[in-house]
């Protein structure tokens, strides 16, 4: 009897310790929440929020959002409609001329002189241009020293400008009357324009050469005329741009169509054989886009600078060559390098200003009118680098509102991470 009470007593006490343990607890246990939100259905959320501007009542959009890194896609939405792309045609462009005549190509703009036995007299004088879209007056003073310095006295013949690198076709498909002075030639300065005495851009070039010529005392008996270097020329002197990685800096950040339509027919000539013309730079960009993507694109490319209408592509196809240039070790810094910077500089130089994406994101606008686009890139909140294409178009008025919805997309998109925006709440 007294063994079965103490036995009782040990197991009472047992069972007592247990209890303060908490093994036996009747307590609940408390669950994780619930109202958690995943990220990317909050990251969509965000900017269908921002779509239900009344502009989409009659405006017409497509986006697309893209990891750079693993390739999957955050947000899309109309991704394979075509809109006019404005000014980001400008990204293909420099992506071609980057990939097909690398970051290191220079424009050389050439002197050449008929073949003589006498330094003081030459014939003919030849200037030959290749398309250097940034070739200054500065530039032909320095060809004229260079000639000055071998001796020559005179010319007894004439100034023959040659602009065979391109072909003769001023304008491109689809612009608009109030584009007609840029008057393309493969020999230009933007700011040295055809007069009473210069049919053309290069006919202009070289009465700027004869009258520097004369003023340095070299006599110069006949007139500026076209024409073509013949193949036993000499070459007495030569101008090289800067690196072609500099010039698309030059033409991405101001969004500066006379180097997009330069650029374009240099691509033809050097891909598709002289003289460059815009059918084919069109089709040298149509190669290299076969080339980096599957092939099954639907796109029209007409010119270089996005000025026509006739261009047409869809934020699938952005997005695609946005991926593979930040994937492309060669060629992902200067192309990045090239764009506008939010809030910084270029066409962004006034926008997203006290934004997270001032300052991070980068990206090439475009505008006509009734479009409005933007494409590029941003890093998240978990530094996690991600390309994006919006396109808007078929709205009346301002751009602003659409430069608006534009931003607020970036902006969500730079402060976007897998593991803080779960833990923001709702902000609607």
């Amino acid at each position: 009897m007294i063994l079965m009470k103490t036995y009782r007593l040990i197991l009472f006490h047992f069972i007592i310790l247990l209890t303060g343990c908490g093994v036996f607890s009747t307590k609940p246990v408390t669950k994780p929440p619930t109202n958690q939100v995943d990220p990317l259905v909050r990251l969509n959320a965000d900017i269908d929020k921002l779509l239900q501007n009344p502009i989409f009542t009659i405006a017409s959009i497509g986006i697309k959002v893209v990891s750079v890194e693993s390739g999957d896609v955050l947000y899309a939405k109309n991704v394979e409609k075509l809109h006019h792309p404005a000014s980001t045609t400008k990204l293909f462009t420099a992506a071609t001329a980057l990939a097909k005549l690398g970051p290191n190509y220079r424009f050389i703009t050439s002197l050449y002189a008929d073949t003589t036995t006498d330094t003081q007299t030459i014939d003919n004088l030849y200037l030959k241009g290749k398309g250097n879209p940034i070739l200054q007056t500065e530039d032909l003073e320095k060809l004229c020293d260079s000639l000055i310095l071998t001796g020559v006295k005179t010319i007894r013949g004439d100034i023959v400008v040659d602009e065979t690198f391109f072909d003769t076709v001023r304008e491109g498909p689809g612009w608009m009357w109030d584009d007609r002075p840029f008057q393309m030639s493969a020999l230009s300065i933007r700011n040295l324009l055809p007069d009473k005495n210069a049919e053309n851009r290069a006919i202009a070039c070289g009465h700027f050469l004869k009258t520097k010529l004369t003023q340095e005392g070299v006599a110069v008996k006949g007139n500026v005329v076209s024409g073509k270097v013949p193949s036993d020329a000499e070459s007495v002197a030569g101008h090289l741009s800067p690196p072609l990685s500099h010039i698309v800096k030059s033409m991405n950040k101001p969004s500066d169509n006379w180097i997009a339509e330069m650029l374009f027919k240099t691509i033809g000539a050097e891909v598709k054989g002289e003289p460059g013309t815009w059918q084919k730079g069109r089709e040298a960009i149509g190669e290299f886009l076969d080339e980096i993507t599957d092939g099954q694109n639907t796109y029209r490319f007409v010119d270089g600078s996005g000025l026509s209408r006739y261009n047409l592509l869809n934020t699938e196809l952005l997005t695609k060559l946005l991926v593979y240039m930040y994937n492309n070790f060669e060629l992902m810094p200067e192309f990045t390098a090239s764009l506008p910077i939010a809030g910084i500089d270029g066409t962004l130089r006034n926008r997203m200003q006290g934004l997270y994406a001032e300052k991070v994101l980068r990206a090439k606008t475009g505008t006509l009118s009734g479009v409005s686009a933007l494409a590029g890139y941003t890093r998240t909140a978990d530094g996690k680098v991600i390309a994006f294409g919006i396109l808007i178009s078929h709205y009346v008025g301002s751009a602003a509102t659409a430069r608006g919805i534009q931003d607020g997309i970036g902006d969500i998109l730079t402060r976007f991470s897998l593991e803080r925006y779960a833990e923001q709440p709702l902000a609607f």
